[in-house]
Order: C-alpha cells, then sequence, then structure tokens
C-alpha cells in the first residue's frame, strides 16, 4: 500500500510538473538558501542554517542551460562542504534522458530540480563531470543537501521521506575516488 501511495505521489508531481512547467520556467523563486558555513574562519551562519535570499531575476528565467550552470555555481560551495560525506541522491537527469516514455532537456530538468528543491529546501544541484564518484559524465545530479556518516544512514532518510528506491539513494561525492564504493541502493 505503501509503495502504490509513493508512486501515485511521484506521478503526480511529475504530471504537475509538465502541466505547469510553462509556470514553472518563469516564476520567481524567492526562498531560503542553504549557508556553506562560515568563510575562511571568519564569523557568519554555520551548517544546517539558513540566510534569506530574493533572486534579482528568476532561478528559471532565460536560458535554461544557462540557468543550470548559474544553480551550479550557487550550490558549489555547499556540494564543496559534502565532499567525503554520505548525501542522498535525488535525482540524475541529462539532456536526451528517456525517462517513462519522457524525454528531458534543460528545461525539463531544471523544473525536476525546482520541484525538488521546493519539497526539500536544502536540495542542491551539481554536474556529475565535477566529481570522479560519478559513473557517467553530462548529468546535472540533484543532491539533498543533507550530509550523514554512512550509506544506511543517507538510505534510512529516503526511506523516512517515503521516496521511490530509484528516486533517491545514498550517493558520496569525491574528486579523487571512482565510483566503486561511492553508491548504494536501498
Amino acid at each position: 500500500m505503501a509503495a502504490l501511495v509513493a508512486s501515485l505521489l511521484v506521478l503526480g508531481s511529475a504530471l504537475t510538473v509538465y502541466l505547469l512547467r510553462d509556470d514553472l520556467l518563469h516564476r520567481e523563486v524567492v526562498g531560503v538558501a542553504q549557508a556553506a558555513g562560515p568563510a575562511a574562519g571568519g564569523p557568519g551562519p554555520g551548517p544546517g542554517s539558513t540566510v534569506p535570499t530574493t533572486s534579482s531575476g528568476s532561478l528559471t528565467a532565460g536560458d535554461p542551460a544557462e540557468a543550470l550552470q548559474r544553480q551550479v555555481g550557487t550550490d558549489r560551495i555547499r556540494a564543496e562542504s559534502l565532499v567525503g560525506q554520505w548525501v542522498p541522491q535525488l535525482g540524475s537527469k541529462a539532456p536526451g534522458l528517456v525517462v517513462n516514455g519522457r524525454t528531458f532537456d534543460e528545461a525539463s530538468i531544471l523544473a525536476d530540480f525546482t520541484v525538488s528543491r521546493s519539497r526539500f529546501p536544502q536540495a542542491i544541484l551539481v554536474r556529475s563531470d565535477d566529481y570522479t564518484s560519478f559513473r557517467r559524465g553530462g548529468f546535472w545530479v540533484t543532491l539533498a543537501g543533507q550530509p550523514f556518516a554512512t550509506a544506511q544512514e543517507a538510505n534510512a532518510w529516503c526511506d523516512q521521506q517515503n521516496l521511490l528506491r530509484d528516486d533517491c539513494f545514498a550517493k558520496r561525492l569525491s574528486h579523487t575516488e571512482g565510483p566503486e564504493g561511492n553508491s548504494l541502493a536501498r
């Protein structure tokens, strides 16, 4: 029963993204960004705190490929703070990827990230090309942005969020280690 409910939630989210795609691509995002911690040891908010943000433009305004690149740049410091730790991976998409008959492009990848960020405000976006722990390059990867000491703890978080096995699993970012031992499926 729980799997059916989770499946319906995922299908409903996908349908919402599809139906509201234009709205998602043109709305202004005003919210809260995850603080990366003090810069260079100076005073500032610590991990887990948030800082209010407003955008001068929209996360999704303009060219979707540029918006994705901007988001990766915005999330880079937070992503680097997660290197070597386990974090739930919420999605991985590349232009041309077909999932359940739907072909993803930059606009739909951006919309997918926006939906994830609305549900999980700490979610961040990275490029698989920037880390050696991914099997393939060219993917935009959404991470929950919450570190865990073990892969089992990251996967337990996925379970607590009632996410499907294929939609959330433990990942460890690395710049030196390969993919082996840096992912744990649920």
